[in-house]
């Protein structure tokens, strides 16, 4: 009785040793791979540092406007008048929205001075 003998054609995924123009046509791949790895990471870095100082900056607002709704008080520019009493020596500073004395400052020998040049 006659053997009865077929082939197939196939292909299986075994270890092949790389001629030399594959190994060196891997090492540039390589090369391009961790260039590319590279730059990633650095563009990656940037973006992070961006967005931890978008991040930085809304934490410093909310901080700030905390205090402000939970005090109820804010400082800003407030128009205000020195009232100066030559006579007495003092002067003070009065806020012109409630009429409030500010702070009160005797005069310094450097002020009278100035005046007495201006009279």
């Amino acid at each position: 009785m006659e053997e009865r003998i077929e082939s197939r054609k196939c292909d299986e995924y075994l270890q092949y040793v790389l001629s030399d123009k594959e190994l060196i046509d891997r090492s540039r791949e390589l090369a391009k791979s961790n260039e590319d790895l590279a730059d990633v990471e650095a563009k990656k870095k940037d973006v992070v540092t961006d967005f931890t100082a978008q991040q930085k900056k809304h934490e410093s607002n909310i901080g700030v406007l905390s205090r402000v709704v939970s005090t109820g008080k804010e400082y800003r520019n407030v128009k205000c008048e020195w009232e100066i009493n030559w006579t007495r020596g003092f002067k003070k500073l009065v806020r012109l929205d409630t009429q409030d004395v500010v702070k009160q400052l005797e005069i310094d020998q450097k002020e009278r001075q100035t005046v007495a040049e201006i009279q």
